[in-house]
Order: C-alpha cells, then structure tokens, then sequence
C-alpha cells in the first residue's frame, strides 16, 4: 500500500465495530471492508473540497495514470467522509461521459464499497475508500473522459451545496485525456457510434370526464374503458423501448383526479410498509403533477403492489433536499391488483391500480382544472427484478438521470364536460277534428231516411262516434 493508503489502527477497529453490526455482513465481508473504512483522514493525491446535504464530503481522488486508454482499466480511488447518519437507501454512482458531456456508461456498482457499504451505511466520522477499477470501452471514440459522481436514492439525487456540478446534481470530479482517441466525437450517425437520445416533444393524452369509478384496483367501469391510454412508457434516459411494459390512463371530475395503470411483471415484489416508505427502491407506480407548468408547488405520488404510499410536494425541482415537504400527506384513495401475488417467489404476470386525488387536498391554493386546461405529468414505473437489480421506464422520457424535468413532464388536456342534449322544438298539435254539420237538401235527407227504413244503409246515429245529426235545410 503506497503513501496515501489509510492507515489501520485501533481506530479503525472501531469503525469497523460500526460495520459489524449490520447483521447481512458477513465476516468474510467485514474483512474485505478492513482497508476502505477508517476514522484516521486520508491524504487525497488530489484534492477536492465538495459538499453535499447531510453533511457528506468528497474529499479528492488517486487516479492510477494521467491518462486512459480504449481498452485499458484505470484505478480510481474516491475519499469520502461522513459526518451525519444518511438515510438507508443512498447509493454511489459514476457516470463516465466524453468531450461533449454525453453519459456513455456507468459504474454505479464497481467497487468492494459500491457492493456491500454503500453511503446509507456510513457512520458518523468515517473516512470511506472508495475503489474504482474502471476499464474504457475498447470502441471508445472521444479524446477525453470525464467523471461525474454522487449518491442517488430511487429518482432523488443528494443535493450537492458545494463544488463543480450539474444542475442533476453530478459532481465533476475528474477529467483526463484519452491517449489514441480522435480529436472530436465521431458523428452519431457513423456505426458503431452511440445511439443518441430520441428527442421528441413530451406526448400528450386528453383526460376525459370520470362517471361511476369506484377505486378497487381494477379499472373496469365503463369510463376507464372508454378513457384515452398513454403511449407505452419508454427508456427515460433515450426515449427508446423499455425493458417493461406499462401504461396509464386519466380520469377527472370536479371533485378529484383519477389515474389508473397496469404493468406487465414477471416478478412483483415490494415488502416495504408505512407511510412515505422508500417505494421506489423496490416495485412502485410513480405520478408527478405539476399544476402551474412551471415546475413550481409540483406533487410526487408513488404506490406499491401491496397498496402502500409515499407522497410529497416540492417548491420547486427537488426542493427542499432531500425529498420535499415529506409532511404532505394528503386524503387520497388507493387500490391495487396484483395478477399473482406480490412478495413470493412464483412466477406473476403483473400488476395495477387506482387512485382517487381530491383537488382540495393538493393544497397552495390549488384550483379544480377548467374544462380545456392542460397540466404537466409524468408517470414512472420501478421494477425490482429476481436478482434485486432495479430497472425503470417512463410516459415521458426526461433524457437525463432524474425523473424530476417538469419540463419533460407529459402533458394531460382535461377534457370539458359533454354540453347538455339541445332542446328539439315541437310543433304544436293540430287541433282535434270535430264533426261538421252538413245541410243537405230535403229531398236528399227523405232518400236517406227511406234507405234506412230499407235496412239498405246503417242508420249513423247507432255507430260509436257517430257525427251530429245531419238537419235538412229548412
């Protein structure tokens, strides 16, 4: 180990006390642990003075040569320190992107920290080393290579307070040149070259107006059938197919929002329960609505197979760190379907769902929508696979690494209420027709009366509705 690697004390032994009592380490694991955790400062060969939310620092970096090479793996060392407790689910991760910003891959997961320490793990006065042996593509086409890391937790990312970043909050930590690599990026077009990104703009659907929903999970009422569907959610990154398939429909009235879906899964599982629970580290539904199309006062929303719920608002995007007014928790009506059953091992076919949103309860002065106004959402799915790898897919791709792009968020058009049946016009009734008096002459009226006398005519007197009595002129 040269002059940088940190140095095994007692001290250490107490930190690893820490790590030894998280029951899924094994012993085996706390020994590969041994020399990335320590509570002595490490002596970075470059530094770095960056700041997240919750007190959490990046130190600075050893890189294993000032360069990289297609095809060649290049070691990188990140110092981190904790100095508060992070919640469970925070994750590292590093995007390593060319000359023109563009992500080309990740290695979120490389790493004896990535695998079994990750942040949400990390104590009070650790100094944590992270371990990176990261190869560049052999086909890598771009003379510079730039890492940006930090910590996720589902579609969150902890705020970075201080140093370069982006605005997803990417850290900029280090960048080198690619020795052999062209001098610019190689068109797209050109084979082999990455797929870019489709850019289209955010799709649209028209909500129509709900009739007779009862929120059971099941979405069967004529209005849901009858409703417009969402395109099939996509890769948020590209815009491309997604590994799973799902989709969503809208529904309102003037008393509340309705939104239903339905997700084809092979294997549904979320054992998370309570309210505001971290769904979105397992399977969950996720809605975004952002009322003023501003990304201001926007709303998330996620639910799980097994009916639990996480809500909260934000300011403006993903503010306040780390996840918006969490205090939020508005009356809403949620029923779920699971086409198997949730949190086993057998095989499902997949899963669905309803929720009932009252306008009231979003709050911020908040109004009913107007028929013919449209709103910005987005509908996410998260989907936990067999062997607890997590892939996602969206309505409308962001074409970054967050969920959080009001901007990319698809837009709903309430539909207006259908206009009452007009009134048909009548025309009155023609008057009833009424018998006439007729005059005949006398000697007409006496042939008549002699027939009658003959039996040779009926006498119109005796018939039902027989007209007045015809009178000779006189």
């Amino acid at each position: 180990m040269g002059r940088n690697a940190l140095i095994l004390s007692t001290s250490l032994l107490v930190a690893l006390g820490c790590v030894e009592r998280a029951p899924e380490l094994s012993p085996a694991d706390r020994e590969r642990l041994r020399e990335h955790v320590s509570t002595e400062a490490p002596t970075p060969q470059h530094t770095l003075d960056v700041r997240f939310d919750n007190g959490l620092r990046l130190l600075g970096y050893d890189v294993s040569a000032e360069s990289m090479r297609p095809g060649a793996t290049t070691t990188i060392t990140w110092y981190w320190h904790a100095t508060q407790n992070l919640d469970g689910g925070w994750q590292l991760f590093t995007h390593v992107a060319d000359s023109t910003g563009e992500s080309r891959f990740n290695q979120d997961r490389q790493g004896v920290v990535r695998e079994i320490y990750q942040p949400g793990r990390w104590q009070p006065g650790q100094y944590i080393r992270d371990v990176q042996e990261i190869a560049l593509p052999a086909d890598w086409n771009n003379d510079r290579a730039i890492f940006f890391i930090g910590l996720w937790n589902g579609p969150h990312r902890l705020a970075v307070r201080q140093g370069p970043h982006d605005a997803e909050n990417r850290v900029r930590a280090l960048e080198l040149p690619v020795a052999g690599g062209p001098s610019a990026a190689r068109a797209p077009t050109e084979e082999g070259a990455p797929e870019p990104p489709v850019v289209r703009p955010p799709p649209t659907i028209r909500a129509a107006r709900a009739e007779g929903i009862t929120i059971d999970g099941n979405a069967s009422e004529p209005a849901w059938a009858q409703a417009q569907e969402t395109s099939a959610f996509v890769n948020t990154l590209t815009g491309g197919p997604a590994e799973l398939e799902a989709t969503a429909r809208v529904l309102w009235d003037d008393e509340a929002l309705y939104v239903a879906w339905r997700i084809a899964d092979d294997f549904v599982a979320n054992d998370l329960t309570g309210r505001d629970a971290h769904l979105w580290e397992q399977d969950a539904f996720e809605i975004m609505l952002d009322p003023s199309g501003q990304g201001r006062g926007y709303y998330e929303l996620q639910v799980s197979p097994t009916g639990a719920l996480f809500d909260t608002r934000y300011d403006s995007r993903r503010q306040p760190q780390p996840f918006g007014h969490v205090d939020w928790s508005p009356e809403v009506r949620v029923a779920v379907s699971v086409d198997g059953r949730a949190n086993d091992d057998a095989a499902d076919r997949g899963w669905g769902g309803e929720i009932r949103i009252p306008w009231a309860q979003l709050g911020q002065g908040v109004q009913a929508p107007s028929g013919g106004q449209t709103w910005r959402m987005n509908f996410y799915v998260m989907d936990k696979r067999q062997g607890g790898a997590l892939r996602s897919a969206g309505w409308s791709p962001t074409l970054v690494g967050d969920f959080h792009v009001p901007d990319r968020f698809g837009r709903v058009t309430f539909q207006a209420p259908a206009p009452p049946p007009a009134e048909v016009a009548l025309r009155p009734s023609d008057p009833p027709l009424l018998p006439t008096p007729v005059q005949i002459r006398p000697t007409a009226a006496a042939a008549l009366q002699e027939a009658i006398e003959r039996g040779a005519v009926r006498d119109p007197r005796s018939l039902t509705n027989a007209p007045t009595p015809v009178h000779p002129r006189r």
